[in-house]
């Protein structure tokens, strides 16, 4: 039975990202189950998957129901918060069917809403129509150190952005748009895109591309891809007027290093040594839930709603087919 006041929260999904990358026991939050179980106002009811098998294990994981349908668990649990974390392809159709239950008060969904654009914007329609907000897990977007970097970017702390890159794998649409978006939050919308190499390391649909971008805020913006095959790769390098920034190891750190005056030659500016701290990026899923309750209990804002999935999702396409353009205009 759920606390008395708190949400129920059901999980459609019991891959890796819902609930096999971790435990109760770990210090770091890297699921959706954990992130709610550890939440004090919520109440993970259920979880479903079509392989019984995984929902069985996650559901004893995490201590809560299993089912053998959607229709079944909706109607018993009744959820407040439904998280979607099945396969890409999917999302779709299971977006569409949980449309038809309409105590559902909130979504969460693993990005991309859906790997069709039109999909996404049938998917925006219905759920501007029926009244129910998508919450994405763009993960970088609920870290902390994130978020101050891009309130220190707004101040101009640390003058203006000279140029910066990024380099990911495992397909534009399906990771790349983690690029994509973290960039969006940080430096403002695109202003143009150019595609120039692209690498075939995760579905026939979904390629790894590369390319220039121009944002608001960074003017030069270089866009790689390596090759999942090989390993994975994330981190992105943002170089300012008075420091560098860099978000190494798929963003779980930082390195920050500041301008200061050649030991060797004089008169010249270099970087000087990188100091290397840990980010919050392990917490950013109890951040994602904590956002989904906030908004839930006082209308706050998402701080990644289906409108800013789609705009990220549209700039992936344009990367994916490319095509170029030198107005936002899309």
């Amino acid at each position: 039975m759920p606390s008395k006041g708190n949400y129920k929260a059901v999980i459609i999904g019991a891959g890796r990202i819902a609930s096999q990358f971790d435990s109760l026991e770990s210090g770091e939050v890297l699921t959706h189950a954990h992130a709610f179980r550890k939440h004090p106002r919520v109440d993970l009811m259920g979880i479903l998957d079509s392989n019984k098998n995984a929902a069985r294990r996650a559901a004893k994981k995490w201590n809560c129901q299993t089912y053998d349908d959607l229709d079944t668990m909706m109607r018993k649990v009744q959820p407040d918060i439904v998280n979607v974390c099945t396969p890409d392809s999917s999302h779709f159709g299971v977006l569409l069917k949980i449309a038809h239950y309409k105590k559902t008060r909130i979504v969460i969904c693993e990005k991309p809403i859906t790997t069709n654009l039109a999909d996404t914007k049938k998917i925006v329609r219905l759920y501007d129509t029926i009244g129910i907000p998508i919450l994405v897990n763009y993960s970088r977007r609920f870290d902390a150190v994130v978020q101050k970097l891009r309130q220190s970017i707004r101040e101009n702390k640390y003058g203006g952005i000279v140029c910066a890159s990024g380099i990911y794998t495992k397909g534009i649409v399906h990771n790349g748009a983690h690029m994509i978006d973290l960039c969006r939050y940080l430096f403002g919308e695109v202003t143009s895109v150019v595609t120039t190499f692209s690498v075939p390391d995760f579905s026939h649909y979904d390629k790894s591309v590369s390319g220039c971008l121009e944002f608001k805020l960074c003017k030069q913006f270089h866009l790689m891809s390596g090759d999942e095959r090989r390993y994975s790769i994330f981190e992105i390098d943002i170089l300012f007027e008075k420091r560098r920034v860099r978000f190494i190891d798929f963003g779980f750190c930082v390195s920050i290093q500041k301008v200061t005056s050649d030991p060797r030659y004089a008169g010249y500016q270099c970087l000087g040594k990188p100091v290397i701290k840990s980010t919050s990026l392990d917490r950013a899923m109890v951040v994602l839930v904590d956002n989904a309750v906030l908004h839930l209990r006082r209308q706050s804002p998402l701080l990644c709603g289906i409108d800013d999935s789609l705009e990220t999702q549209k700039i992936c396409e344009l990367l994916l087919h490319g095509k170029k353009f030198k107005k936002y205009d899309v």
